[in-house]
């Protein structure tokens, strides 16, 4: 048995638990006082009465216990023991006697029986042959209906040749029709592959879409991807620009109140160096200007001359223009060259896909090469086989040719009579594999007719003088019938259900049951034959020692 982990009560079942027990204990004093409540009104009112009523019926109780008693004592004394011991034999014998009687009676109305069957047996016979003696006039009455019946026999002779013709008829129709439909299914069997050689065709176009789509997909799914992490970190560049514009507003907010500072600093002390110093400075500025001033208007001159253009504007504007064509002949030279690689990798695909095909190719007609070698080694043997069929089949001919004229000429040896079965062969009393069972089953009537007759002449005892009389037939009595047992001969009682159910729900096994052979079973008998009681269960429900059997009879008795 699996053994289940205790799980922790919390603090709200422990709770619920409390008021439940708090609640039963309440439930149970109240039905205390109210049961002590009814105890004291029942012993102070009127306990006179009832208790003598009480009383009285202990009394009658007591008596019947005194009366039973004293009944079985005489019972159980020794002069009503040998009464019964006596009574008992009796019925024994008697029943013995009753039996006996029983079974010659039996045997006394069989054997009537069976005179009273050849009785009738005799009878049968009698009027058989009574009835099988022609007259004339039935002659003439069996002749007369003989050529109705020939007549009967060719008009529906006729009318089965027209029905034959009209189904030959009708045959050679449903035959040029048949060759008709047949035409049409191959017709259709041609149309049938031609549309599934397209059908295969365009499921190969669909699996390739779908595997494009499918990494389209895949593709797309990886630029979302991308996407969603260049957002996130665009996110936080811009968090971080942020941070740091703000930090940079704190420094120039520094700087500037320094500088006022300074300032303030400065108007309260003039420092002549430092006048100087920038002074310098600015003087060192203005060079450094006018010399990029220089330089840019030399830029201007050289970019007009160059542009052969004297706006500015325009000029930029054809700049702008020759990048972006620059940068359009850049692009398309990068796609023409991702186009060259697809098409490069889609034609080794293709490569690859053609010398697959070509290798199942090659495969399949190996296997149909096979195949029909293997379609011929079959129709050869099956010829074979066939071949050996016929032969067999034309020696179960002869054999057959050999048990009719075997039958016929066993027919003619008994000298037995084709009449009841003269009116189904019509004319032709050959026997052949159509009325072969009718002869069989007159040869078979017939010996079993004179077996019984040599039977019978061999029963009976024949006279040693030619001048004597025949003594009459008598039925031996030593030849009877084997008589059955009952089962109340076998077995004086019913086997008892209980122990029977005992016996087999004891020996109940949690495995797969296989049921016992003969020599098996002869086995399991002989052993448990062997153990003592094995005859215990040959008894009834009250003789029964199981607990179960005390119950059904007080079951019995209530």
């Amino acid at each position: 048995m699996t053994t289940q982990e205790e799980i922790p009560l919390t603090e709200e079942e422990k709770y619920e638990l409390a008021l439940q027990t708090e609640h039963e204990l309440a439930r149970l004093s109240r039905t205390y006082t109210i049961m002590e409540r009814h105890r004291a009104e029942f012993m102070q009112a009127d306990l006179g009465g009832k208790l003598a009523k009480h009383k009285k019926v202990l009394d009658i109780f007591k008596r019947e216990q005194k009366n039973i008693l004293t009944d079985l004592a005489v019972a159980s004394a020794e002069a009503r023991t040998k009464e019964d011991l006596k009574k008992s034999r009796k019925l024994a014998y008697l029943l013995n006697e009753y039996d006996d009687f029983g079974e010659q009676i039996k045997k006394e109305k069989n054997y009537t029986k069976e005179i009273e069957d050849q009785i009738q047996m005799v009878k049968k016979k009698c009027l058989e042959l009574a009835a099988r003696q022609i007259s004339d006039d039935k002659y003439q009455e069996r002749v007369l209906k003989g050529e109705q019946i020939v007549q009967t026999l060719e008009n529906k002779l006729e009318v089965q040749i027209k029905k034959f013709c009209v189904i030959c008829a009708e045959n050679v129709r449903l035959r040029s029709e048949i060759h008709h439909l047949l035409n049409e299914r191959n017709e259709f069997n041609k149309i049938w592959e031609r549309l599934i050689k397209n059908l295969c065709i365009g499921k190969k176009f669909m699996i390739d879409l779908i595997e494009q789509a499918t990494i389209a997909y895949d593709q797309r799914e990886e630029w979302v991807s991308k996407l969603q992490i260049l957002r996130t970190k665009a996110n936080n560049d811009l968090v971080l620009h942020i941070q740091e514009m703000r930090e940079l507003q704190r420094k120039g907010d520094n700087d500037v109140k320094l500088q006022e500072f300074f300032a303030i600093k400065g108007q309260k002390r003039i420092m002549r160096d430092l006048a100087e110093l920038q002074l310098q400075k600015r003087l060192e500025n203005k060079l450094h200007i006018n010399r990029n001033l220089e330089n840019y208007l030399k830029l201007l001159i050289e970019i007009k001359e160059f542009a052969e253009l004297d706006n500015i504007p325009e000029i930029a504007r054809n700049f702008v223009h020759h990048e972006e064509d620059n940068f359009a002949k850049f692009k398309y030279v990068n796609d023409l060259n991702k186009q060259m690689e697809e098409l490069s990798d889609e034609l080794a695909e293709r490569h690859s896909r053609i010398d697959k095909q070509s290798v199942l190719h090659q495969v399949f007609n190996k296997q149909q090469q096979e195949t029909l070698e293997n379609l011929e080694k079959k129709v050869d043997e099956k010829q074979k086989e066939t071949a050996k069929k016929e032969a067999e089949l034309k020696g179960i001919d002869t054999k057959l040719n050999n048990i009719m004229t075997g039958i016929g000429s066993l027919f003619r040896l008994f000298r037995c009579d084709n009449d009841p079965i003269i009116h189904m062969l019509g004319h032709n009393e050959t026997i052949h594999h159509y009325n072969a069972v009718l002869y069989l089953q007159i040869l078979e009537r017939t010996i079993h007719e004179a077996l019984v007759t040599v039977h019978s002449k061999a029963l009976r005892p024949t006279s040693k003088k030619k001048g004597a009389k025949a003594e009459p037939h008598i039925v031996r009595q030593d030849i009877k019938p084997e008589v059955i047992e009952p089962v109340e001969r076998i077995c004086t009682t019913n086997p008892c259900p209980l122990c029977v159910e005992h016996d087999l729900v004891s020996d109940v096994i949690d495995e797969l049951q296989v049921a016992y052979t003969k020599d098996q079973i002869q086995a399991k008998l002989k052993r448990r034959l062997k153990i003592e009681g094995a005859r215990t269960g040959l008894h009834n429900v009250s003789a029964c020692h199981l607990p179960k059997s005390r119950q059904i009879i007080q079951k019995r008795y209530q």
